[in-house]
C-alpha cells in the first residue's frame, strides 16, 4: 500500500479534529471543512481536481479499488492510515471501503444568482436534503439555498447522500426567507391546496426559484408567502403527498422539459 501516516491514539490532535467533523455538524461550518466518505466521492474529487487536506484509511481494509484510489490520492494530499478502532469511531458508513477525504467547504457565494434555483425551508434530514443536491444537479439547477434551520449541506451524511453533485452547485447556506425576494428571480412554491396544477402553470424561460420543505409539514408560510405563485402536483386519489426530493424531481425535471421544447 502507498507509504502513509499511521495513527492509533484517539489523543491524536488531527484526530480529534477529524471526530469533531464526523459526529458535530456545526464543526463543519466553524472549521470550514468536512470529510467525504466512499469511493465514489473520492473518484469525483480527483476528477474534479479540487483540492484535498488529507486521505484517511482504515486499517482493517485494503486491496481493490480502495488501494488504487489511495495511490492516486497521495500525489494530492498526506494519507493516514488509523487504526480499525479509530476509523469506525468516525461512524461514516458501516461496511464501507475504509476511504475519506479531509476537504475544504468552499466559501459562499454572494453573486447574484444567474439561472434556475432551489430553496430548501428547513429540510433537516441528510439524506433527503442530499437527494435534493442529487436532483438540483441532474435538472441543471445551478444554486441550491437552504434556510438557517436546513441541514447542514457540507456534512458527510449529506455528501454520500448528494453522491457528487456538492462539486456541481454553487451552495448557499443560512439563507433566511426574507432574502428570497431580493434575489432577482420569481419563486414558485407547491401547495396541495393550489387551485393551479404543474402542467398548467406557465414556466417562462427567464430564471426560476423553487420552493421545498420541511419532511412532513411542507414549506412554511412564510417562505410560501416570499412565493409569487403556488402549485400543486397532480397524483392520484388516494395519495396524499410525495417525499420532498421526489416533488422537487417533478418540478425540476418538468421544467427542463419545457425548457428543451421552448424555441
Amino acid at each position: 500500500m502507498t507509504a502513509s501516516r499511521l495513527i492509533s491514539s484517539p489523543a491524536n490532535p488531527a484526530y480529534k479534529v477529524w471526530l469533531k467533523l464526523a459526529t458535530q455538524p456545526r464543526q463543519v461550518r466553524l472549521q470550514g471543512k468536512t470529510l467525504a466518505e466512499g469511493a465514489h466521492l473520492a473518484a469525483a474529487w480527483l476528477q474534479a481536481d479540487r483540492p484535498i487536506e488529507a486521505v484517511l484509511v482504515s486499517a482493517a481494509i485494503g486491496g481493490g479499488e480502495r488501494d488504487s484510489l489511495v495511490a492516486q490520492l497521495a500525489r494530492k494530499a498526506t494519507v493516514y492510515e488509523l487504526s480499525p478502532g479509530l476509523y469506525n469511531g468516525l461512524g461514516l458508513v458501516e461496511n464501507g471501503i475504509g476511504l475519506a477525504l479531509v476537504v475544504a467547504v468552499p466559501a459562499t457565494s454572494d453573486r447574484p444568482l444567474h439561472g434556475d434555483a432551489l430553496y430548501l425551508d428547513g429540510v433537516q434530514d441528510p439524506g433527503n436534503a442530499g437527494a435534493l443536491l442529487r436532483v438540483a444537479a441532474a435538472a441543471g439547477v445551478r444554486h441550491v439555498l437552504a434556510s438557517p434551520s436546513s441541514a447542514a449541506l457540507w456534512t458527510h451524511k449529506v455528501l454520500r447522500a448528494a453522491q457528487g453533485a456538492h462539486l456541481l452547485l454553487d451552495l448557499r447556506e443560512g439563507i433566511p426567507v426574507e432574502a428570497l425576494p431580493l434575489a432577482g428571480i420569481e419563486w414558485i412554491g407547491t401547495s396541495l391546496t393550489a387551485d393551479q396544477t404543474l402542467w398548467q402553470a406557465a414556466l417562462a424561460p427567464r430564471p426560476l426559484g423553487w420552493v421545498v420543505g420541511a419532511e412532513g409539514s411542507g414549506a412554511s408560510a412564510a417562505a410560501l408567502a416570499a412565493c409569487s405563485r403556488l402549485i400543486r402536483i397532480p397524483m392520484a386519489p388516494g395519495v396524499e403527498s410525495l417525499n420532498v426530493a421526489t416533488a422537487a424531481a417533478v418540478c425540476l425535471f418538468e421544467r427542463q422539459r419545457r425548457l428543451g421544447e421552448a424555441p
